[in-house]
């Protein structure tokens, strides 16, 4: 028994020896160094933003990291170099981190002949700009453009010449004539002939033009039809007298007029157009008679 107590004290006097801190000193509470841990934090992190801020403010400030080349990608046909040099001349020599990219977006796409543009930063000095030009389809009454899109717009000037068709149609109207003259112009080909005019009045008349001057009135109804009775009496017809017609009215059902051209040197006429003989009439009408085989329709 003896002995079994002596083991226990000196286990018992191991384990206060272990607790201690040498020198009879109290423990340190834990809160304390949780407090000092968090401040070392608190003033790292601090440090690290004061000084990201302040390379922030030097790199964003004017004078250092200027803008020096722009780079412009693009199909110049009707922009020219100028065009581009007057979008871009405002933003060199500024901060490179602070270019207002918007703005230079707009300088670009703000240029009617622009159909797309994308403006980016290219480290250290450089700005890239890539448009995609309009390719332009026809004239659009008497100062618009429309594109092979549809598209309208308002050139300011037009640098690459082309002999573009005319067209003149109410509102919303852009995509319709575009169809109309790629399938008006396909039929006219074998005949040799060129549609260089479109129009159609506010009531949905269509009115043609062609290369020689000579002028198409189909109305508002059977167009198809109405231009197939052109090509079909073109030939047989109308073509050994080409030079002398200055438009033909085939807004009828069965038939068409023919309005000639007023003689050059007749006195009188002041260089106007006469009045309407005719077409497909009979052997015995006069000149001077309106006449048809068909009646008139819209």
């Amino acid at each position: 028994m003896s002995a079994l107590l002596r083991r226990r004290r000196r286990r018992g006097a191991t384990a206060r020896v272990l607790r201690g801190d040498g020198d009879g000193a109290a423990p340190l509470s834990p809160w304390i160094g949780r407090t000092l841990r968090f401040c070392g934090t608190l003033l790292a992190l601090g440090g690290i933003a004061w000084g990201g801020w302040r390379g922030v403010d030097w790199m964003l400030r004017e004078g250092e990291f200027p803008l020096r080349q722009v780079h412009v990608d693009g199909d110049l046909r009707n922009l020219g170099p100028e065009d581009a040099e007057a979008a871009v001349r405002p933003y060199l020599g500024r901060n490179f981190f602070r270019l207002d990219m918007g703005s230079l977006h707009a300088a670009f796409a703000d240029n009617p002949w622009v159909q797309s543009v994308a403006v980016s930063r290219r480290w250290p000095d450089t700005v890239e700009v890539r448009f995609v030009e309009r390719v332009p389809f026809a004239h659009w009454g008497r100062d618009e453009m429309i594109d092979t899109g549809a598209a309208r717009f308002r050139p300011q000037k037009i640098r690459e010449p082309h002999e573009w068709p005319n067209f003149d149609a109410p509102d919303g109207h852009e995509a319709l004539l575009m169809r109309v003259y790629g399938d008006t112009g396909r039929a006219l080909a074998p005949l040799g002939l060129k549609v260089v005019r479109v129009q159609q009045d506010a009531r949905g008349a269509w009115t043609l033009t062609l290369d020689t001057g000579l002028e198409l009135r189909l109305g508002r109804e059977a167009y198809a039809e109405r231009l197939a009775r052109f090509i079909e009496v073109w030939p047989r017809v109308l073509a050994a007298q080409a030079e002398r017609i200055a438009g033909v009215d085939l807004r009828y059902l069965n038939g068409f007029a023919v309005r000639w051209k007023a003689p050059s040197a007749e006195p009188g006429t002041h260089g106007r157009t006469r009045g309407a003989p005719i077409a497909t009439a009979p052997a015995t009408a006069r000149s001077e008679d309106r006449v048809f085989t068909g009646h008139e329709a819209g």
